[in-house]
């Protein structure tokens, strides 16, 4: 299958390319924040060492850390989160096709680190990033490391998803062995800067997406698509299960529950849909569907099913937060 016709299948709502660029309907903007505010959360609030926000230039940022005395604990990292222009970002793969991307989303670390750890952070880097993607994948070995190649005298290394139709390039690692000039050249600075190296790993969201949407709809699992529930536009939805001589009562009862359930979830910060159409539930790749009736009126118990694994298990409903946010984690 061909790019182009995995493009066609994926769902509008979610993403599309065009001349323009990557175009993203309401799903996909939910996807790409998803995925941004998982990377965040894994390279700048987890890391062991301390990751300071950068809008400026490297050099920038870290003569200012350097004026306030915060660059002196290494390893430390910047991180930057920005629209970029890169005509070779995954250029072979577009070459036999009428798409032409020109800007796109990255997340990138720079990681300043004393000269003799520069190598084993650089392995550890190009491991920790691989398996990072690989989490999200319904097929995890798609997600690989390329072998490294040399690009301005500096060794760079990509992750890659595998494609019947080429691979997609989501991350590039880089190691900078010479960082001298990005510190303000001064007798007092000259020395200390010797022996620091630095690496780099930028991670194209665009791309991204792009690689982990072919993979949902790719899967051999079964004909429907899947994504992640931690990357889900939305968690969960409701379905209403109508027994026999079910009162207009009865209904509007059970209404009135599925709304506590939903508000319940979205205070707890679980995104929901309220959809009386099944169709949504593919359609969105909703991960989760909490099942009512009457008896659950009754014992405080609804059926969460997962339509990736046929699964429906019993949940409480003082659990059901819980429950969600311990299976999208």
């Amino acid at each position: 299958m061909s790019l182009e016709a995995l493009l066609k299948i994926i769902n509008p709502c979610f993403l599309t390319l065009s001349e323009r660029g990557f175009i993203y309907g309401p799903q996909g903007r939910l996807l790409l924040r998803n995925l941004e505010e998982y990377w965040f959360m894994h390279c700048v609030t987890i890391p062991p060492y301390n990751v300071f926000p950068s809008d400026t230039s490297i050099s920038d940022t870290l003569q200012q850390l350097q004026s306030s005395s915060m660059d002196k604990d290494m390893p430390f990292a910047l991180s930057t989160l920005a629209m970029i222009k890169n005509l070779t970002w995954n250029e072979s793969l577009l070459n036999d096709t009428s798409y032409r991307v020109t800007l796109h989303r990255t997340a990138k670390i720079n990681v300043i680190i004393d000269a003799l750890d520069s190598k084993n952070l650089l392995h550890n880097k190009q491991r920790e990033r691989k398996v990072w993607w690989r989490k999200f994948a319904q097929c995890p070995s798609r997600f690989i490391l390329a072998e490294a190649k040399r690009v301005k005298s500096l060794d760079v290394t990509e992750i890659q998803a595998q494609f019947p139709f080429g691979n997609i390039t989501v991350e590039t690692i880089t190691h900078y062995p010479v960082t001298r000039k990005l510190y303000p050249q001064n007798e007092g600075s000259k020395d200390n800067v010797a022996d620091v190296h630095m690496i780099e790993h930028v991670a194209s969201l665009d791309w991204g997406c792009l690689a982990l949407l072919c993979d949902s709809h790719m899967s051999n699992k079964s004909t429907r698509a899947y994504i992640h529930p931690k990357l889900s536009p939305y968690k969960t939805t409701f379905h209403i299960e109508k027994q026999e001589n079910e009162t207009a009562s009865d209904l509007e009862d059970l209404s009135r529950f599925v709304l506590y359930l939903n508000n319940m979830l979205r205070t707890n910060g679980i995104h929901t849909i309220l959809t009386s159409t099944e169709q949504v539930v593919e359609t969105c790749l909703i991960p989760f569907v909490v099942s009512v009736n009457r008896t659950s009126l009754k014992n405080g118990i609804v059926h969460v099913e997962n339509p990736s694994i046929a699964l429906k298990e019993p949940v409480q409903v003082t659990d059901l937060v819980e429950y969600i946010t311990t299976c999208c984690s």
